[in-house]
């Protein structure tokens, strides 16, 4: 299987959901095998060996540049198989959250996918590996392709709720990011969610009623984010997974956690 990269440049433009500074980036195609995002002068790749905080968001940085909340556009590129292509910032320094989802970024990109003369890396999941903390665990297991399952709740609705992706964007690229009403007070006291609204994002009750007009686009909705947010994180590894990865509760700092546990048991 060979990398790809896109055909053409490609724009995204928004407020940044934590930083809520206004962002526009251009995904630049690109010949050199991976992902990288271009910020004030400064190269980082998108690699977990450069991961700076997990709080709510997978951020990267180098040299004391940051690019903020990169795990929506991460897992896009990553459930349409784009390997290689540069992301420039040109303004603000938080990838654009759009509609707090991923579906903007995949129906721009979709249908751009070109492939390069290089083969795809893939790293295999040879015996079982688990990595948990007090209240969440991932568990990545040895098997065929690359399969991704999620088990979380949403208080008064939903409990122990299992959702799959195998390969199908459709089954997750839409669910938006989302909080709980009692925790958006603490969230900006400790700077985060300053872009957050019922734009691009789903605020529920502690009955799982959401604030939103719409309401939710299905009753899942929030677990199949939660999904979405852990292939992006694993695309970190910088390598095609094969294998299979349920997560129980887990999060980005989790996500960050098997990652690293993935390469140092593997030997990569």
């Amino acid at each position: 299987m060979r990398k790809a990269t896109i055909k053409q440049e490609v724009s995204f433009e928004g407020v940044g959901l934590h930083s809520g500074e206004f962002s526009r980036i251009i995904l630049h195609p690109d010949d050199g095998g991976s992902v990288r995002f271009l910020i004030k002068g400064e190269m980082i790749p998108a690699h977990y060996q450069y991961v700076v905080n997990t709080n709510h968001s997978t951020d990267l940085g180098k040299n004391g540049v940051v690019v903020k909340t990169v795990e929506h556009l991460m897992a896009v590129l990553y459930i349409l198989g784009i390997d290689s292509l540069v992301v420039e910032f040109l303004e603000g320094f938080e990838v654009p959250a759009m509609d707090g989802s991923g579906y903007y970024f995949y129906k721009s990109l979709k249908d751009m996918v070109y492939e390069i003369d290089q083969e795809k890396e893939f790293l295999k999941i040879e015996k079982p590996i688990s990595v948990k903390n007090c209240t969440a665990k991932i568990d990545a297991l040895p098997g065929k392709g690359f399969s991704v399952e999620y088990i979380g709740g949403v208080e008064g609705a939903l409990k122990d709720h299992r959702v799959k992706f195998r390969g199908n964007a459709k089954d997750i690229v839409f669910a938006r990011t989302f909080c709980y009403d009692y925790q958006v007070e603490a969230l900006r006291s400790m700077g985060l969610a300053r872009g957050g609204s019922l734009k691009n994002a789903v605020v529920l009750t502690k009955e799982g009623k959401p604030y939103n007009q719409e309401g939710l686009r299905c009753k899942d909705e929030p677990i199949r984010h939660k999904l979405l947010d852990l292939i992006g994180d694993l695309s970190l590894l910088g390598k095609r997974l094969k294998g299979k990865v349920v997560s129980h509760y887990g999060g980005h700092s989790l996500n960050y956690q098997l990652v690293k546990a993935l390469v140092e048991k593997s030997h990569v």
